[in-house]
């Protein structure tokens, strides 16, 4: 599985290198910026180029790693 730039969402050389990484070693890979930016959309088009479900997490200042693990 290979990720590239789909027909609603161009990403860069950088970001398309990152994403196939966390693919390839079966990897999470963390996103981060501000609001606004493209984290979610980028989420979507991963999810939906490579045929695989998308697990989400709304996480809040208070929110601790335990939360995602047994919650």
């Amino acid at each position: 599985m290979r990720f590239a730039s789909t027909a609603s969402y161009i990403a860069t050389e950088d970001l398309k290198v990152a994403v196939n990484a966390a693919v390839t070693l079966e990897r999470p890979l963390l996103v981060k910026g501000e609001p606004g930016t493209g984290k979610t959309v980028l989420a979507h088009e991963i999810a939906g180029a490579l045929g695989l479900p998308l697990m989400t997490w709304h996480i809040k200042s208070t929110t601790k790693a335990q939360h995602g693990l047994y919650e």
